[in-house]
């Protein structure tokens, strides 16, 4: 055959070539060095190898990525290359036997294979052996006679498809190609001396050739030396080709589930390419192996959920990844966040140089804002993003506007990117976490068909049923496992023993710190609940479930014949419910929450009772702006509270208002019955009021109680205590601390001195700022702040304050009372339990609701402390899934070393 001198894989193919070749070279021999082979490349020209007398392989390595050029090769690297090949090729009838003939191949005794691992090798090369041209072969090896030498690889891509440059060379050119008119034109201008006339073309043609010649003679010595320095490799070739997939190695079950795990977790174990790109964010190791994960969870779904524990710095991934975009990539960055860590936010960017526009989430909800304003953000982070799981909200609404906006794409003209940011993404149902994950997929149902999810919802929706029947552990196993990063305290103890960050000290350096989690011990303490609400409780109790709640319940009055709306029944049915449960639940928190509420209800009774024979209709909402237009009520007035009608209409405002309100058919409703629900309610409550309303602070047991914990146990601690209603906190800092209270101010005295602050949703942004840092001046950056009248030794808070704060200079934790949603009790705990802790102890405290003790008297089971948070469960993300509240949700749990209030049972309210 012709061999052409240049063998690129666009005029001429590799591969056929090859193919040729070896049919005209039955029992003669190979020698073969490549940077790379496998066994697609070998199944090309398989009939013409088996077809050889002799066979030699040489295999090297070549740099695989860019850190790898310059450096110390690595012999393993061929290893690898040839595990990865076979992992990739399709488990199929033809690539079995194709593996099975190639081992079958390897080993015959004419077949060698050496690996060369003194360094990569790159050459590429093919030597062909011949006995003298037209003689009968009588050796195994005679003369190497013809080359090709160049850049393909032995595979398929490398034989067939890649743009290579391969040159050959024989020993003996056919006669065809020794009157070469253009090449001998080439050289005729480079000598004024002519060939000689005389010279034959059989003599030509020798004398051509030994250019070739020496050229295969200069490669087969540079073969051999290659060769010897080689090791060999035909056995672990074998056995590499034999244990894979394709192979007969047996494996134990243990050795196929750890292969099964290794394959799903892949690329969690991968680590990323290292950067040589400055960092101003300091992350934990775990920290920083959450950026890698959630950088490839971006990459593919363009949006990822944060949902680490409560203290484990979701902040500074979510900085680290803002630096990603908006600091190295220059993208447009948006944040959104609750209004209280608005600031936080600012300050953390701004110190990382990083660009971003901070808006609350308040905002958002705001009737005027425009979220085109922002449309196109590239990368979208939003803090405590449970916050959006209602989309009926206002909120919601404008979120999913701003990430619609300009197409759904951000100003670099790519997707839109959401972070998602919550340690608590479930509140109280499984679709809470649905409406989260549809700010990423934008409504799309099949967004996430690729992971085997055809239909969004219809997935969470089959999750709910099987979660409610008791099958639900691993519902959303698959879709948490693609969308949802969550690690915990107990998990970054398991696997991160070492975990240390870099703190900024005061003096301005950095220095490492070990990541620490406090040792909590566990301590009840009672208060008898009788001696608290002075023999009353089972009135109160009594009289608040008899209550009719007309006003919230006008489907019920309707005048028999007229159609009622069941769907709306049912709506007012629960929403009574709801009501009965706020006025106990504010019993249960102060006796100055409760009497507070019960004079608003019977002064709303009696004003709605006094316009509904008028025909005009009032609900609560509408009243409680009304009595915005009128002087403020007198809290501390102990008169019967009565109807404001009179105060209404002679307010020009409020008479205004009114005028706007519905109106209701006198036929439609039975006002009889409903004025005897009204004047029943009334009674109730007045009883119930003429009981509460001399209760003052010297007979509350419970707050006395408070105090003298803060005299014993706590004194000289710093004290959060935290309590779910504004009236409450108010209650406690006004006997507390209060400066023109004198009883606080000695109460104050007595204790050394203390500094008794209070913060509620009264407080504005920069009033907030400045408690935050008195009272956690170490953990916020104002240390000259501490062991000065500026630091705040206990702070009163309501729930603003549960989120996203960093407040670990405190060491004890007060709930005074239960929020209606576990998982803020969760949020409470992360404030003080965080990265970046100093001290070795931890104090949670918790009340619990009251029980009946042995002796039939009642009790309330008050304080947890020094303390551990309730623990249900392993403590993992999927305990968020057990959504069912259990019958004993009212009791107090059995309490265990965990990371927060049962992560599961915070899920479940």
């Amino acid at each position: 055959m012709k061999l052409p001198y240049v063998i690129d894989n666009q005029t001429h193919i590799l591969a056929g070539i090859l193919k040729d070749l070896l049919s005209e070279h039955t029992g003669r021999s190979l020698d073969v060095a490549t940077a790379y082979f496998t066994v697609g490349g070998f199944g090309l020209i398989q009939e013409g190898l088996a077809a050889l007398g002799n066979f030699r392989l040489l295999l090297g390595a070549e740099p695989t990525t860019g850190e790898q050029l310059g450096l110390r090769p690595d012999a393993t690297v061929i290893r690898g290359l040839v595990r990865r090949d076979l992992e990739q090729l399709a488990f199929d009838e033809k690539t079995l036997r194709l593996v099975e003939d190639l081992i079958a191949y390897l080993q015959r005794e004419s077949v060698q294979v050496r690996l060369h691992d003194k360094g990569f090798l790159h050459a590429k090369c093919w030597l062909f052996y011949s006995d003298r041209p037209g003689q009968q072969m009588l050796f195994d090896r005679f003369r190497p006679i013809l080359a090709i030498v160049g850049s393909s690889n032995f595979t398929i891509p490398g034989l067939t498809s890649n743009r290579e440059l391969n040159l050959a060379h024989k020993v003996l050119l056919d006669t065809t190609e020794v009157e070469d008119r253009d090449a001998a034109y080439s050289v005729s201008w480079l000598s004024d001396v002519k060939p000689s006339e005389r010279i034959t073309i059989a003599n030509r043609q020798l004398l051509k050739s030994e250019v070739g010649a020496r050229a295969i003679i200069d490669l087969e010595n540079w073969y051999e030396r290659q060769w010897t320095d080689g090791v060999d490799f035909k056995q672990e070739l074998i056995s590499l080709l034999d244990a894979s997939k394709f192979g007969a190695k047996e494996y134990t079950p243990y050795q196929v589930y750890m292969k099964a795990l290794y394959e799903y977790f892949r690329d969690d174990l991968g680590g990323e390419a290292p950067t040589s790109t400055r960092s101003a964010v300091n992350l934990a190791e775990f920290q920083e192996d959450a950026v890698k994960k959630a950088r490839r969870i971006l990459s593919r779904y363009d949006g990822v959920m944060i949902a680490d524990s409560v203290g484990l710095g979701k902040t500074w991934i979510g900085k680290k990844l803002l630096e990603d975009f908006a600091y190295h990539m220059r993208q447009k960055a948006l944040v959104v966040c609750p209004a209280s860590l608005r600031d936080m936010w600012e300050r953390e960017l701004a110190e990382a140089s990083i660009s971003a526009t901070v808006l609350s989430q308040e905002e958002l909800g705001r009737e005027e804002f425009e979220p085109c304003l922002w449309g196109d953000a590239d990368i979208v982070v939003i803090d405590e993003s449970h916050n959006f799981r209602n989309p009926n909200s206002n909120r919601y609404g404008k979120m999913e506007s701003l990430l619609g906006s300009n197409g759904g794409k951000g100003r670099d003209a790519g997707r839109k990117k959401v972070i998602l940011l919550t340690a608590t993404p479930i509140n109280n149902d499984l679709f809470d976490l649905y409406n989260q994950f549809c700010l990423i997929t934008r409504g799309d149902r099949s967004y996430f068909a690729s992971s085997g999810i055809g239909d969004l919802y219809r997935y969470f929706l089959k999750a709910r049923r099987d979660s409610r029947a008791g099958d639900g552990v691993f519902a959303l196993f698959n879709l948490l496992e693609e969308l949802v990063i969550r690690r915990t305290r107990p998990f970054i103890r398991m696997a991160y023993p070492t975990a240390s960050f870099r703190k900024r000290e005061p003096d301005g350096t950095w220095a490492e710190q070990p990541v620490r989690f406090p040792d909590r011990k566990l301590k009840t303490v009672y208060y008898i609940l009788e001696a608290a609400y002075a023999g009353i409780y089972d009135e109160v109790v009594s009289g608040i479930e008899s209550l009719k709640l007309a006003p919230y319940n006008l489907e019920d009055y309707k005048k028999a014949g007229v159609e009622v709306d069941k769907f709306e029944a049912g709506r007012e049915e629960a929403l009574v419910g709801i009501f009965k449960s706020r006025y106990l639940k504010r019993f249960e928190s102060s006796i100055e929450a409760f009497r507070i509420s019960v004079r608003r209800a019977l002064a709303f009774l009696k004003t709605f009772e006094s316009y509904i024979l008028d025909g005009r209709l009032m609900k609560s909402t509408d009243f409680h702006k009304i009595t915005g237009f009128l002087s403020s009520e007198d809290e501390e007035d102990d008169a019967t509270p009565s109807s404001l009608a009179d105060e209404i209409d002679a307010n020009e405002e409020a008479r205004a208002f009114l005028e706007t309100l519905g109106t209701v058919d006198a036929a439609t409703y039975n006002l009889r019955k409903l004025h005897e629900a009204v004047q029943h309610d009334v009674e109730v409550l007045s009883d119930i009021w003429q009981r509460v309303k001399d209760i003052k602070h010297d007979k509350d047991a419970k707050l006395a109680r408070l105090k003298d914990l803060l005299s014993k146990d706590l004194k000289g601690q710093k004290v959060l205590i935290f309590s779910y209603y504004k009236d409450t906190a108010r209650y406690l800092y006004r006997h507390l601390g209060h400066p023109e209270n004198p009883q606080a101010v000695a109460f104050c005295k007595k204790l050394g001195g203390i500094n008794v602050r209070r913060m509620d949703s009264g407080a504005d942004a920069k009033e907030r700022l400045r408690i935050i840092e008195g009272f956690a001046p170490k953990a916020n950056g104002k240390t000259d702040w501490a062991g000065t009248e500026k630091e705040i030794d206990v702070l009163i808070s309501t729930d603003v304050l549960s989120e996203g704060q960093n407040l670990q200079d405190c060491g004890y934790l007060v709930n005074y009372d239960l929020h209606w949603n576990p998982t803020r009790m969760v949020q409470r705990a992360g404030r003080i339990d965080r990265i970046g802790r100093r001290t070795g102890n931890l104090g949670l405290t918790a009340q619990w609701d009251p029980l009946r003790s042995g002796e039939g008297r009642r009790q309330g089971n008050l304080f947890l402390f020094p303390g551990a948070p309730v623990r249900w469960g392993k403590n993992t993300f999927l305990e968020i899934l057990r959504l069912e509240r259990p019958a004993n949700y009212r009791q107090p749990l059995h309490c265990g070393e965990s990371d927060c209030v049962s992560e599961r049972h915070a899920q479940n309210s």
